[in-house]
């Protein structure tokens, strides 16, 4: 039996990147049971028509659209909601396409299986990042230091689980999407945590790009 995985799909006004990264999702994320999620703060009429009709076919926890609501707030309202119902949540971004086909399965099974581990990422791996590698079911993963990049905490696609919630707490509200990373990498490191590590066959790019340089707000 799988553990169900809420798919968290942050947007905001950036309806060509929106549709690349949702259909990106549809084609090529591989696992038993996805629950979508979309947070929108507050985009046009025209945007958020054309995102309902690509999920419509999409298995739905559910939509909301907060104007103004800024990244800390509408993310925090979706892990409050999603966790509910799933202790695993796949978060992402609008301008973030998956390039080849990913099985979030042994992700998933790590996450549930190991209570060190709080997040996998799955954007790329910057590289001044250091770690340690480890292995579970097969897998080596990269535990990413938390000491030696500001971004080792960034909004790049990661499967995390609800006790990295837990741990590091709800995200800053108010503040641009840049100053909310910023911010909560600083929280992240203030705080002692399960750790996020990166699945080291992914390489250096990971099996995600970004796809635009359009900024959200």
């Amino acid at each position: 039996m799988t553990e169900p995985i809420a798919v968290i799909f942050l947007t905001f006004e950036r309806t060509a990147y929106a549709v690349r990264s949702l259909q990106s999702l549809k084609d090529k994320l591989r696992y038993p049971d996805l629950r979508y999620y979309v947070a929108d703060d507050g985009s046009r009429q025209d945007h958020i028509t054309t995102i309902l009709d690509m999920t419509k076919d999409l298995n739905m926890i559910s939509w909301h659209t907060i104007a103004n609501g800024t990244y800390g707030r509408n993310a925090n309202e979706a892990w409050q909601l999603t966790q509910q119902t799933c202790k695993l949540a796949l978060f992402i971004e609008d301008d973030w396409e998956l390039t080849q086909e990913l099985d979030l399965y042994p992700y998933a099974a790590l996450l549930m299986e190991n209570e060190t581990v709080g997040m996998v990422r799955l954007g790329y791996l910057n590289l001044n990042m250091r770690g340690t590698v480890f292995g579970h079911s097969g897998l080596l993963y990269w535990r990413l230091d938390r000491e030696c990049d500001p971004y080792v905490f960034t909004g790049h696609p990661s499967l995390r689980h609800t006790r990295y919630w837990n741990a590091y707490g709800k995200y800053p509200e108010g503040l641009l999407p840049g100053e909310t990373e910023l911010a909560y990498a600083y929280q992240f490191r203030k705080a002692q945590g399960p750790d996020i590590v990166y699945p080291v066959d992914n390489g250096s790019y990971g099996k995600f790009a970004h796809i635009g340089e359009i900024k959200s707000y």
